[in-house]
C-alpha cells in the first residue's frame, strides 16, 4: 500500500471515529422529541420489546421499530438499564452506527466512481459532517436507515454491468427503504436509470429492468404486505392508509401542511452549502455524472411534488450532493486551482455543520416536566398541549403502567378551547411563551382553581410551565 493509500484510510477512520462519537453524545445529551414522529418510533419500540401499552398509527408500517428499535431496547434492558431515557438513547445506537457505515458507503461509492482515494476522502468529509446525517443519525427518525438502503442497493449495480442477479438484489433492498418510509419511493426513478443505463444491448437494459421491478415488486409483498399483515391484520393496510392519507386527502401531521413547489429551493442554503455551487457545477467535467445527478435531481423533483415538505426528507440525496461536489472538486484540482478547492471543501464542511442547532431546539424542557411529574404524581389526568414533546405516555407511564391518562389539549392553543378540556385534568402544562402570548390562557387555569407549580427549562427548548389543582378541586 501506498503512503498515499495509508494516509487516506487514517483520515476516513478518523472521519468515522469522531462523526461516530458525536453522533452518539448528541444521542445521549439530546433526549427530546423534535416533531412527534421520532416518538412515535420510540414508542412502537417499546411496545415489541417491553410490551408497554401503545397504539401506533395507522399509517406506520412497522417494520423498523421491530427489526432495528426494539433489539437496542431490549439490550439496554438486559444490560440492566432502567431508566426510560436510557432505554430510548440505546434505541438510537442502530442508527448512530448505521450513520458511520453510510459514510463508508459514500467513500466506496465515490472511490469506484472517480477511481481517485482523495477524491472518495472528499466527499465522505462532506457527508459525514453535514448537518442533515450527523444530526439525524443520533435520532431514530427512519431515513437513516433507508438511506443505508438505498446506498447499498447502488453498490450493487453501479459499475456492475453483465447479466447477473444484481438488479434483484437492488430491487429488494428498494423495497425495504421504502416500507421503512414509504416517501423513499422517489429513488425508484434513478435506480431503473441507473441500471438502464449500465446495460449496452436493449436485451441486457429489458432484463436488467425487469429484474430490478421484480426485485421490488418481491420484497413490497413482505416488507409492506406480509409486514402490514401480522401488524395490522391486513396486507398492505399501513400503505394504503398512508395513501389516503397523503395523497388522497392531502393532509399532514404537521402544523404547516403544504408548501409551495419550489419550497426545496427557496431554502437551498439551509440544505446545500453554497461554497460547494462553484464545484457542482465542475462536476460535468466528469464523465459518468449522469448517474448521481440523476439521484439528485429526479428525488428532489418528485419530493418537490408532494405538498408537504421537510429539510429531513432530502437526507437520501445528500450522498450524491456530496459525490458530485467530489468530481468538481477533483476537476478544479487538476487545473491547478489547489488552494481554492481546498478553501471551498472547508468552508462547505463548516457551513454543513450549521444546521445542528435543530438539536437543542428538541423537547428536553418538556421531557424534564414529565419526569418530574411522574416522580412527584402517583395517578390522574395530565393534560397537555403538544403531549408528542413530553414523550407522550412514555415517560408518564414509564414502566409500562398506565396509572396517568395523558389528555392532548391541542396546539395553537386558545383560552375559551383550553377552558373546555379542563374539567378532569389534574395537571396542565404549557409552553410558556404561549402563556406570554395568549394571557388568557393563564387567567382561564387560574379561575379554574389551578395553581402555577414549576417551571422548566433545557438549553434552547421551548420552557414549559406546570400548573397543578389539589384533587378535591375536580
Amino acid at each position: 500500500m501506498s503512503a498515499r493509500g495509508e494516509s487516506t484510510r487514517v483520515w476516513l477512520l478518523a472521519v468515522l471515529l469522531l462523526s461516530t462519537a458525536v453522533r452518539a453524545a448528541f444521542a445521549f445529551r439530546y433526549f427530546g422529541f423534535s416533531t412527534g414522529d421520532d416518538l412515535e418510533i420510540l414508542q412502537a419500540g417499546f411496545r415489541q420489546a417491553l410490551g408497554w401499552s401503545y397504539q401506533p398509527w395507522e399509517i406506520r408500517n412497522l417494520l423498523l421499530p421491530q427489526l432495528v428499535v426494539a433489539p437496542a431496547i431490549r439490550l439496554g434492558a438486559a444490560f440492566g438499564v432502567q431508566a426510560t431515557g436510557l432505554l430510548a438513547a440505546f434505541a438510537s445506537l442502530p442508527f448512530v452506527l448505521l450513520a458511520s457505515f453510510n459514510v463508508v458507503l459514500v467513500y466506496r461509492l465515490a472511490h469506484r466512481w472517480l477511481e481517485a482515494e482523495s477524491q472518495a476522502l472528499g466527499a465522505a468529509t462532506l457527508y459525514a459532517f453535514h448537518w442533515l446525517p450527523l444530526g439525524y443519525g443520533s435520532t431514530v427518525y427512519p431515513r437513516t436507515a433507508s438511506t443505508c438502503c438505498l446506498l447499498l442497493a447502488m453498490a450493487v449495480v453501479w459499475k456492475r454491468p453483465g447479466r447477473s442477479l444484481r438488479p434483484l438484489v437492488a430491487g429488494l433492498l428498494l423495497a425495504l427503504a421504502w416500507a421503512i418510509r414509504y416517501s423513499e419511493a422517489v429513488f425508484l426513478l434513478p435506480l431503473l436509470a441507473t441500471v438502464a443505463l449500465e446495460q449496452r444491448r436493449s436485451r441486457d437494459r429489458l432484463l436488467a429492468v425487469s429484474s430490478l421491478v421484480a426485485g421490488f415488486v418481491a420484497g413490497s409483498l413482505v416488507t409492506v404486505g406480509l409486514a402490514d399483515w401480522l401488524a395490522w391484520g391486513k396486507p398492505f393496510a399501513s400503505l394504503i392508509a398512508f395513501a389516503r392519507f397523503t395523497l388522497v386527502e392531502r393532509l399532514s401531521s404537521s402544523l404547516e401542511r403544504a408548501q409551495p413547489a419550489y419550497w426545496y429551493l427557496w431554502r437551498l442554503a439551509k440544505w446545500l452549502p453554497l461554497t460547494l455551487l462553484p464545484l457542482l457545477g465542475f462536476a460535468r467535467r466528469r464523465s459518468g455524472w449522469l448517474v448521481p445527478a440523476l439521484w439528485l435531481l429526479l428525488p428532489l423533483a418528485a419530493l418537490s411534488a408532494i405538498h408537504h415538505k421537510e429539510l429531513r426528507y432530502l437526507q437520501g440525496i445528500m450522498p450524491w450532493l456530496m459525490l458530485l461536489a467530489a468530481a468538481g472538486a477533483g476537476a478544479l484540482w487538476v487545473r491547478g486551482r489547489r488552494r481554492t478547492v481546498g478553501a471551498l471543501l472547508a468552508l462547505s464542511v463548516l457551513l454543513g455543520l450549521s444546521g445542528l442547532g435543530f438539536l437543542g431546539k428538541k423537547s428536553m424542557a418538556a421531557v424534564v416536566a414529565a419526569r418530574e411529574m411522574r416522580s412527584r404524581l402517583d395517578s390522574g389526568t395530565v393534560c397537555l398541549s403538544q403531549a408528542w414533546a413530553y414523550g407522550g405516555t412514555l415517560y408518564l407511564n414509564a414502566g409500562g403502567e398506565s396509572a396517568f391518562e395523558v389528555k392532548e389539549l391541542g396546539y395553537p392553543l386558545g383560552a375559551n378551547e383550553l377552558a373546555r378540556g379542563l374539567a378532569s385534568c389534574r395537571v396542565v402544562a404549557l409552553y410558556r411563551q404561549d402563556l406570554e402570548r395568549e394571557p388568557s390562557l393563564g387567567e382561564a387555569l387560574t379561575r379554574r382553581g389551578f395553581e402555577r407549580r414549576s417551571e422548566h427549562r433545557w438549553g434552547a427548548s421551548k420552557a414549559v410551565v406546570v400548573f397543578e389543582r389539589a384533587p378535591a378541586s375536580f
